[in-house]
């Protein structure tokens, strides 16, 4: 699941064709299932199973042990702000590995974060970035070309 989040304000932009006051459009994009070239925890791994081909009932046993293992209820202590994590971590597992949806996304993520190098992906953002600003750009200068006309 993906979320974006739009901000806008006046303010004073420095290109190389000038100087460009007006409003400008800020873009974030934050995403929340699919990660797609992020570095992130295994979730087989994390529930200690060997094979991305165990089924639904392989994963509940493996979570509901290690659910017993690290509930923040039943450690020490001293270590319940590094249990309480490792819970959070095992549920996460447990739910996108128990949807069956969830379940083939993180799959595939796991074999395209394996065949392309991060890197890749981060080329790929900055050429769109760039590709958007020449647009913007050269709509705002159509736009004063109309204005003075």
């Amino acid at each position: 699941m993906a979320s974006l989040s739009l901000a806008s304000s006046f303010s004073t932009v420095s290109t190389l064709h000038g100087v460009f006051k007006g409003n400008t459009i800020s873009c974030r994009a934050s995403t929340t299932c699919l990660s797609v070239g992020k570095k992130r925890t295994n979730f087989y791994k994390v529930l200690s199973l060997e094979s991305e081909t165990v089924g639904v009932d392989e994963i509940k046993k493996a979570y509901r042990s290690k659910a017993r293992r690290y509930h923040p209820d039943v450690c020490p202590p001293s270590m319940k702000e590094e249990f309480t994590r490792l819970f959070v971590e095992v549920h996460q597992a447990y739910e996108t590995l128990s949807n069956p949806a969830l379940r083939a996304l993180y799959d595939m993520e796991l074999r395209v974060n394996e065949t392309v190098a991060p890197e890749f992906w981060r080329e790929r953002w900055e050429a769109q970035l760039c590709e958007l600003r020449l647009r913007s750009e050269r709509r705002q200068r159509e736009m004063a070309g109309f204005q003075r006309a």
